[in-house]
């Protein structure tokens, strides 16, 4: 048996290749951009912010598991009020043309009480056979357990690599037609993904635009098969935040989102995966949550653009915190 805590520097996920669980446990360090990585190594990022590294060796997990005592966070949840008060605010930000497209987040908190929160990162796995389900701990910013359907880039320098433009969403329950606001939203990610890839590289081969399943969300999704003519780690902090998760133009709409988000992102809408000295498989952290003592915190966000409505934006946050909260309601 692994024993683990809240003190503890490790990392728990699925690989998505092989499905089988892998595991480190070291240190966090901050990641030098400019220094090669000479080992497989796993990478976390706080949003718009620094990046670890978790010194240690990943290897395939072949224990029980046990963790417990998370650290003990505060935070604000943004209710249903507060948020579409923010999304009216930024809407006008758009017609006023001061920017185009805008993510904001909220937090939805709920009591849960846990013996032991491997269990949790199990039932996530059980329940979704895609997405790549991590559980992490770090010292600094607390326990985390989620699943993205969202890669920001993988592959290798040799055969090159993949991204895609993941934008718009809607329950899989329902069969409407994609609106104006939707695709519109999902083009700005389309032209920033291109004009970023063209900047450092050059693109391969590009898909149809084409309905992506999430969980219990539909988004709309383009792939690109590119190569790069710089090392991937520098075409990462020129990639990222994308569109999909802060908005159009970057800096306007990182400065709304610092003055009308309640509360700090910190891993939410980061990356996190896997580097090598030459290839990499790194995806952006969305459905995800930090847990503390009776308690877990669930970050989700929407795209604001002019033709939004608060209550359906408010709505489509509903919606995305089911894919941790109809996890937690089994346990």
């Amino acid at each position: 048996m692994i024993h683990l805590s809240g003190k503890d520097s490790f990392v728990i996920y699925q690989d998505s290749n092989s499905k089988k669980n892998k595991i480190s446990i070291g240190k966090w360090k901050l990641l030098d951009f400019n220094k090669d990585v000479n080992s497989p190594s796993f990478i976390c990022n706080v949003f718009n912010n620094e990046t670890y590294v978790l010194d240690s060796e990943i290897k395939n997990l072949q224990e029980e598991v046990s963790i417990k005592n998370p650290i003990f966070f505060k935070v604000t949840e943004t209710n249903q009020i507060d948020y579409e008060d923010s999304v009216k605010k930024t809407i006008n930000f758009c017609k006023s043309n001061t920017i185009e497209k805008c993510i904001l987040s909220r937090v939805v908190k709920v009591n849960f009480d846990c013996n032991n929160y491997y269990e949790v990162y199990e039932e996530l796995c059980k329940t979704y056979e895609d997405g790549f389900k991590y559980i992490l701990n770090h010292p600094k910013y607390g326990l985390w357990i989620g699943i993205s359907p969202e890669t920001l880039i993988k592959g290798n320098i040799e055969n090159g690599f993949y991204t895609h433009a993941l934008a718009g969403s809607k329950s899989n329950s329902e069969s409407f037609k994609w609106s104006e606001k939707e695709i519109n939203e999902h083009r700005y990610v389309v032209d920033y993904i291109e004009k970023k890839i063209l900047e450092d590289g050059n693109i391969i081969n590009e898909s149809n635009i084409h309905e992506k399943n999430a969980g219990k969300v539909v988004h709309l999704n383009k792939d690109f098969n590119f190569q790069l003519k710089v090392n991937y780690l520098s075409f990462i902090n020129s990639l990222h935040p994308t569109p999909a998760v802060a908005g159009i133009p970057l800096e306007k709409s990182l400065d709304i989102i610092q003055k009308l988000e309640l509360h700090k992102r910190e891993f939410y809408c980061g990356y996190i995966g896997v580097i090598d000295k030459n290839k990499c498989d790194i995806k952006v952290n969305l459905r995800c949550g930090r847990f503390i003592f009776e308690e877990a915190h669930i970050f989700v966000g929407g795209g604001i653009t002019k033709q939004s409505n608060p209550l359906e934006e408010y709505k489509e946050t509903e919606i995305k915190s089911q894919t941790l909260l109809s996890v937690i309601k089994k346990l």
